[in-house]
């Protein structure tokens, strides 16, 4: 029996002391001091967290990746995830950079295959991107909000991302073929370590639904909320000027070339 899953269109609807008067010393390399910043270098250093904010910003309202720590099982249902003439995954792929910024990782689209008249600034950073596919997924799970002002409530049912990289969409490639793809497929998911993919590393097949519908009625959810998501708003392509303005890669140089912010604070990591 065919699958009724149709997609709808999504509907448009974060005291000092006196100084000497005597002449100052020039401060030496390394002093306990270096750590102030004037002029130009409080300059960008501003630009940078002016930028980060921005990014925060930018990313309030999107949609969570799906994770999960290590020993935890979870349910989670996949809304998309068709199976090709050639037996492979139908989704969006892509290149992804994940990097610490300001203690926390997050995920940038490398540049390389999209301006291809400049080098990408992650990559000449020297991390090296993964080939990555995404598809969306109900969390079953319960979560209990911490901040804010519904703080202490309980949800589930959350509509998140699931991105994942080779060796799991191969896993995931195998179910898909034995169910006739992935969409209305519930799973129960589990990650043993924390050397195993965030998405989980074990995937025990629990049923299969027929549609949006029957998903949106068993969960008490509106139909919109069971839709795949809109990968051209979820996932942010951000250019390489951009990049170097975040402090997320290595300024690039040469004739043609941005030469604009620095990587100095992320250098370390990178």
């Amino acid at each position: 029996m065919a699958l009724a899953f149709t997609k709808i269109k999504k509907q448009v609807s974060s005291a000092d002391e006196d100084a000497p008067t005597t002449s100052k010393p020039a401060q030496k390399s390394g002093s306990v001091l270096g750590f102030l910043k004037k002029g130009a270098a409080a300059k960008e250093a501003l630009q940078k967290e002016e930028a980060q904010a921005e990014l925060r910003k930018q990313e309030q309202g999107r949609l969570w990746r799906f994770r999960m720590p290590e020993g935890e099982e979870r349910k989670i249902t996949f809304l998309d995830g068709d199976i090709d003439d050639d037996g492979m995954l139908d989704i969006n792929m892509f290149y992804e950079h994940t990097i610490r910024v300001n203690g926390t990782w997050e995920n940038f689209v490398c540049t390389a295959d999209t301006d291809t008249s400049q080098p990408c600034p992650i990559c000449e950073a020297g991390n090296t991107p993964s080939l990555v596919g995404v598809m969306t997924v109900i969390d079953h799970s319960e979560h209990k909000i911490k901040k804010g002002p519904n703080a202490g409530k309980t949800i589930t049912n959350q509509r998140k991302l699931f991105v994942a990289k080779q060796g799991t969409l191969k896993l995931l490639t195998k179910q898909a073929v034995k169910r006739g793809g992935l969409a209305g497929c519930t799973f129960e998911v589990s990650r043993l370590g924390d050397k195993d993919p965030a998405v989980g590393n074990q995937f025990d097949f629990v049923h299969k639904f027929e549609s949006y519908e029957e998903i949106a009625e068993e969960l008490g959810l509106k139909i919109e909320d069971v839709q795949p998501a809109n990968y051209e708003e979820e996932i942010r392509y951000r250019s390489p000027e951009e990049l170097i303005e975040l402090g997320v890669g290595k300024a690039l140089q040469g004739p043609g070339l941005s030469n604009k912010g620095s990587s100095s604070s992320l250098k370390d990591e990178l």
